[in-house]
């Protein structure tokens, strides 16, 4: 008879756990933020084309938005796999597992990943094209969606391991996509809505940025923003409370109160977001709304934090009920640490470079040309 868990590796762990945790933390909110721009900006350019027939405003939008895609996928991946690395270290056995029974999907991501990322140079505006074909920015749209379901169904395939035995000996596919998961729907969906709503704030960011030089396409993207963020985020507290009501009964009432942290992580991230929400709303309709949204945006980014925290306490409760442990045989390798806190440092301060290139250079100017 398999076992209930995969064996533990008869491999240390390259640092301390609590390492590990941190260094896992720290890069999946450094890749969240990009991720949330590329999988609902993508989404939000979309509809702008849609409806750049119309607006002039909107044609503005849809090629600043296009012209940022590349940047931002590269820095999502850049910090994706970081994340990825630190949570194979943690969580291999669990991770591995779930990914060779979706390995179909999962192996396709890449590939996929590699069209879509060609598919948004594809889409940047040129003087002889100053706005891409429509079907293009779709197709690119719901590529990312597809690729965020694989991640779904992997990541929700992770924590239910007492699964993986039965899976394996009922089919050997590599097609299980977690679909019998309770919380797969409301998990996508909560992601999907995040996205939104980040990318909602970061388009009125943008367009207030513009202000100076196009005052018409800064009202209106600014308020457009506003539109997407407050509506996002308000209609992401039904999956978020449809996953919370999803979770095992253990789970559940340890955000109840019986898990002191994760409970103190769950209404700081809950009032993160309402603070945010306040801020928002203000902001679609007051003449210089530069200070609203940077405290909507700090408020909001707060939230993603404590949303972070709240699911890995979600994952540490869910796994502890099953009695997985992460491995206890530690040999600390100092010296690839080092190297990589080096690299980190590096790489936020390339990320930083580069969007202060776009923010200062003519992204903007040049998009709200069209919209003159």
């Amino acid at each position: 008879m398999l076992p209930q868990l995969p064996t533990i590796d008869p491999l240390p762990l390259p640092a301390p756990a609590w390492l590990l945790w941190s260094l896992l933390t720290l890069t999946f909110v450094l890749h969240l933020l990009p991720m949330n721009l590329v999988l609902g900006g993508s989404i939000i350019g979309a509809v702008a084309r849609v409806r750049a027939r119309r607006l002039p405003q909107a044609a503005a939008l849809a090629a600043l938005v296009a012209r940022s895609m590349p940047v931002l996928v590269a820095a999502a991946v850049t910090f994706g796999v970081a994340a990825l690395l630190f949570l194979q270290a943690l969580y291999g056995r669990l991770f591995f597992t779930a990914a060779v029974l979706l390995a179909a999907p999962w192996l396709s991501v890449v590939p996929v990943l590699i069209l879509l990322y060609y598919g948004t140079y594809l889409a940047r505006p040129t003087d002889a094209r100053p706005l891409p074909p429509a079907w293009l920015l779709w197709a690119v749209a719901l590529g990312f969606a597809a690729i965020a379901f694989v991640y779904s169904n992997v990541m929700g395939l992770v924590l239910r391991p007492q699964e993986f035995a039965g899976r394996f000996q009922a089919t050997a596919s590599g097609l299980q996509l977690g679909f019998g998961d309770p919380t797969l729907v409301p998990r996508f969906l909560h992601m999907l809505l995040g996205a939104l709503a980040v990318s909602g704030l970061a388009v009125s960011l943008s367009g207030n940025h513009a202000r100076a030089r196009n005052p018409e396409f800064a009202t209106w993207a600014a308020r457009q923003g506003v539109y997407w963020c407050t509506g996002a985020t308000i209609l992401n507290f039904l999956p978020g409370f449809w996953w919370l009501a999803a979770l095992p009964r253990e789970v559940l009432l340890g955000f109840m109160g019986q898990n002191p942290l994760a409970t103190t992580w769950f209404v700081l991230g809950v009032l993160a977001a309402l603070g945010g929400l306040a801020l928002l709303v203000p902001a679609a309709f007051a003449p210089q709304p530069g200070r609203l949204l940077l405290g909507a945006t700090g408020a909001l980014v707060v939230g993603l934090v404590f949303m972070v925290l709240v699911r890995d306490a979600a994952r540490e409760m869910t796994l502890a009920r099953i009695g997985f442990r992460t491995t206890p045989w530690v040999e600390p390798q100092w010296g690839p640490i080092g190297i990589f806190a080096v690299l980190l440092v590096a790489a936020l301060a390339c990320v930083i470079w580069m969007v202060a290139a776009l923010w200062k250079g003519a992204g903007v100017a040049e998009e709200s040309r069209i919209g003159n």
